[in-house]
């Protein structure tokens, strides 16, 4: 009986000390395994959230950009006239627009924003906000006869952060054609320059309002090929109800007609006499009779 209980107790022993733990190899190699696991998420976290970030600038970036670049095909688009100098870079676009509301309209660049300005009173509308920066803008007018005219649009849009992860930059560079025809709904004004002129002489207008027709240095009025320097399909009147002026060098050669209230109206002409004094000749009325 004495025995069987040492054998018992000998055995509960043995059971009791055989459960082992992990060892420190064990715990070494755990501990490095989910380190590097939870690198590999913290690397996978940092890469994603990095990606967003330059996502949301470029985003903001190509939004206005593309914003700016509507507003601006628009508007050449519809434009009578691009009113600026052939092949000549400018930070400046004038367009003159039929409607007197809005001619000229202004594309421009101030501190890095684009603004729209209608007529040279206008106010100054943004077209981009402080979340970007315009940081160059050019306009060039190319010429494309007997085509319409295009815009070449030139600009560099950065998105406005002090984190260097978020920093994007979009350089755009395109083209953009009027596509109506001149359209003028108010008088037709000659810039303060007095540089520019109707037609030229490889594109001479064909004819005004179907009335006037041109065949080289010739005029016609009804005439659609006039044959000499001024030819009248109809009547020419002269009507000379003002007061006729003194006749001198700088009158010389004009015809004017001598309104009567009761008498026979004269036809009179500006002509240099001996001795180099001008007079106002009767050539068609009772004196000459």
């Amino acid at each position: 009986m004495v025995n069987r209980l040492r054998r018992l107790l000998a055995s509960r022993f043995y059971l009791l000390d055989s459960r082992e733990g992990f060892s420190l190899i064990e715990l070494l190699l755990f501990v490095a395994i989910f380190s590097g696991a939870m690198i590999g998420f913290l690397g996978i976290l940092v890469g994603v959230t990095r990606v967003q970030v330059r996502q949301i600038a470029a985003a903001e970036v190509n939004g206005q950009s593309q914003f700016v670049l509507q507003n601006i095909q628009r508007l050449v688009e519809k434009s009578s006239v691009i009113e600026m100098p052939t092949d000549t870079s400018t930070t400046t676009l004038k367009l003159r627009m039929a409607s007197s509301t809005a001619d000229p309209t202004y594309i421009i660049v101030q501190d890095g924003v684009v603004y729209l300005r209608e007529t040279d009173a206008g106010s100054l509308t943004a077209l981009t906000s402080n979340r970007v920066t315009v940081s160059s803008m050019a306009f060039k007018k190319r010429a494309n006869p007997p085509g319409h005219d295009s815009v070449a649009v030139d600009f560099t849009v950065e998105y406005v952060t002090a984190n260097p992860q978020q920093r994007f930059t979009q350089i755009l560079d395109t083209a953009i054609a009027r596509v109506s025809a001149a359209t003028f709904d108010s008088n037709v004004v000659p810039s303060t320059g007095n540089i520019y002129k109707l037609g030229a002489s490889a594109g001479d207008w064909q004819s005004v309002n179907n009335t006037i027709y041109f065949s080289g240095s010739n005029v016609g009025v009804g005439v659609v090929s006039p044959g000499q320097t001024l030819e009248v399909n109809g009547g020419i009147r002269v009507n000379t109800a003002t007061a006729q002026p003194t006749c001198d060098s700088s009158q010389r050669g004009t015809v004017w007609i001598v309104q009567n209230a009761v008498a026979t109206d004269t036809v009179q002409a500006c002509i240099r006499q001996n001795g180099g004094t001008y007079a106002w000749t009767n050539l068609l009325g009772p004196s000459s009779w």
